[in-house]
């Protein structure tokens, strides 16, 4: 039978340490107390931007607000430290910053009067620093106001993208990220949700996405569903082989608008490998080697049907 005993130690052995801990060597010209500042690197921390739109009643204007999201999971409670956020897409040899961001906390009395981050250009990326001193806790995830609440103009538009899902037509926000328009900081990547307000006040959410880092008089398209109301039908009409490295094949698009007023829906159709649009009863723009666009304006409860016509050569 086994027997079970219990050992105390009532001090640790020289050396012997428990947890992680720091320690520093240092060596003075002089005898006497001084200030040190100490510099070291640590790993546990990560941020994140989210934004939360609000549209008004007629789709074109945008409130937004910004949040810095910071997680602590370092192991350290930082005091009144000074908040430095780096965006951008940051290369690490030893270990994978996620999403492209980090950041440092420097010792640096929380005043919750005083504006967001403030911004400028740091190398090749952009720092956002808190202009006050902050606390963060270990395992915290805390939320600091990125910037002022701001207003700007914004653009709905509907886009058919054939080949990705031939049966919806999707929805999206635009707005550039300019002074003239309300905004003008750099924006970091993140998640941007959108609301719009019903007839009592209430807040419901249309749809979320994530945006790209956004350099100042750059548009932002945010993706927010698919549209209830505009119903596609994309088919092949036809296909002609002309020789054994060359066929054509006839499409059509139609799109019916079942809403109570006109829309425009933006169209982008890939044609893969070498081609040629031989006929077409409308106007294009070629996007990319692979991708055209075109627009097509649909009365209130109406429909249009779009036909065009593809030589490939199967070289």
């Amino acid at each position: 039978m086994a027997q079970i005993s219990e050992v105390n130690f009532p001090v640790l052995p020289e050396g012997l340490i428990t947890r992680p801990t720091l320690f520093w060597k240092y060596a003075s010209d002089f005898k006497g107390k001084t200030d040190c500042n100490i510099s070291y690197q640590t790993s546990g921390m990560n941020w994140t931007a989210e934004y939360v739109g609000l549209i008004s009643a007629d789709d074109k204007e945008l409130d937004i607000s910004g949040w810095a999201s910071i997680n602590n999971q370092s192991g350290k409670t930082y005091t009144d430290a000074t908040l430095k956020l780096i965006a951008g897409d940051i290369n690490r040899a030893t270990q994978e910053i996620r999403g492209g961001r980090t950041y440092k906390a420097m010792t640096a009395s929380m005043d919750f009067k005083s504006k967001g981050f403030e911004e400028k250009s740091f190398f090749e990326y952009h720092m956002y620093t808190l202009p006050r001193k902050a606390t963060l806790a270990n395992k915290e995830n805390k939320q600091i106001s990125l910037f002022e609440p701001a207003q700007t103009k914004a653009e709905k538009i509907f886009l058919y993208k054939p080949d990705f899902n031939p049966k919806k037509v999707e929805v999206a926000l635009k707005f550039k990220n300019s002074k003239e328009f309300g905004l003008g900081m750099p924006l970091p990547a993140g998640r941007f949700r959108l609301f719009k307000a019903d007839d009592d006040g209430s807040k419901i959410l249309l749809g979320e996405d994530k945006i790209d880092h956004t350099p100042k008089d750059e548009k932002v398209r945010i993706k927010v569903g698919y549209a209830f109301d505009l119903t596609p039908e994309y088919t092949i009409a036809n296909m002609k082989r002309i020789s054994s490295q060359v066929e054509e094949q006839d499409f059509e698009i139609t799109l019916k608008n079942h809403k109570d007023e006109n829309v425009t829906i933006e169209i982008e159709k890939k044609l893969y490998g070498f081609w040629e649009i031989i006929e077409a009863d409308f106007e294009f723009d070629k996007k990319d080697a692979n991708t055209i666009k075109f627009k097509a304006n649909i009365a209130k409860n109406g429909s249009k049907t779009l036909k065009f016509k593809v030589r490939f050569d199967h070289r």
